[in-house]
């Protein structure tokens, strides 16, 4: 009868060390998969604003090419990507780091990354 217990009991730990392992790889799969879809959304989006910036870029410079020479707008254009590229290196923490922790944090850690993402709103609440 003790040896039953025993038995059933072991098998009980068994069946539920194979399902919380089970579930672990579910979560871990679909964590990856949302992570992988978001980078793709995130890379298209990215190419897309690139093609965009191009065709602007090259209007813009044809626009300003009428009112001084192409070589000066070509310069006066780079230099609004040199000031957009030193504005997103000074503010890359708050306009692309924490953003994306949080988001991932959220992904992996559902209930954990709530709480993350409050701090995070709060001390960032402090700083300003």
């Amino acid at each position: 009868m003790e040896n039953e217990f025993f038995n059933q009991v072991q098998a009980d730990a068994r069946a539920y060390i194979k399902t919380r392992t089970l579930l672990g790889k579910l979560r871990i799969i679909g964590g990856i998969s949302r992570v992988l879809g978001l980078f793709l959304l995130v890379l298209t989006l990215v190419l897309l604003i690139f093609c965009i910036t191009a065709l602007c870029s090259v209007a813009l410079i044809v626009a300003l090419g009428n009112c001084m020479s192409t070589w000066a707008a070509a310069l006066v254009v780079a230099g609004l990507y040199l000031l957009l590229l030193i504005l997103a290196i000074i503010y890359r923490k708050k306009l692309f780091i924490n953003p994306f922790v949080g988001l991932l944090s959220n992904i992996f850690f559902e209930e954990e990354g709530r709480k993350i993402e409050e701090e995070r709103l709060r001390k960032e609440a402090e700083d300003d």
